[in-house]
């Protein structure tokens, strides 16, 4: 399932959503669906694909365009809400009282921020790489919009996870 998304991903090239947005059929449910089963990375693209194959011209490189990135969109919202969720837990640890005899406790709450402003740069720098390797071609920016997606959603499950095992 996930080689035939990349390879529909590859194909999408840089083009107005708006129009084509107002007809897409995305809905996260199949997204949800899987991780509630327990899926974990396998479960991004799940949403695109399906958005693709309810979607009118589903393989037509506007609404390729169009669900991979009304995926990223929930991938982001919910990479956000994961993350607002350990800052908030990242500061009560930090208000803890210090432990008697013990060093200063580096602060959870910038350690957070650092890895997430890593990680951002690693993203981008990721995706623009993977968008060269299709430079001239129509596949580039699918493969940029493609990349958004899967690298957030990972960035997402793993804040989730972090999130299961506080």
């Amino acid at each position: 399932m996930m080689r035939n998304f990349f390879c529909l991903a590859a194909v999408v090239a840089a083009m107005p959503l708006g129009a084509v947005a107002e007809g897409l059929k995305f809905s996260p449910r199949s997204v949800e669906s899987c991780l509630d089963q327990g899926g974990w990375r396998d479960c991004i693209g799940a949403a695109a694909n399906a958005c693709m194959e309810a979607t009118e011209g589903g393989y037509a490189t506007p609404v390729i365009a169009g669900c991979l990135s009304a995926e990223h969109e929930w991938w982001d919202s919910e990479l956000n809400a994961r993350y607002s969720e350990l800052q908030d837990r990242a500061r009560d640890i930090d208000a803890e009282p210090a432990i008697e005899g013990m060093p200063p406790r580096p602060s959870e709450a910038e350690a957070l921020r650092e890895m997430q402003r890593a990680w951002i740069a690693y993203r981008d720098a990721t995706c623009r790489y993977e968008e060269l390797q299709w430079w001239g071609g129509t596949g580039a920016s699918g493969a940029y919009i493609g990349c958004l997606m899967r690298l957030t959603g990972e960035q997402a499950l793993t804040l989730r996870s972090y999130l299961a095992e506080g």
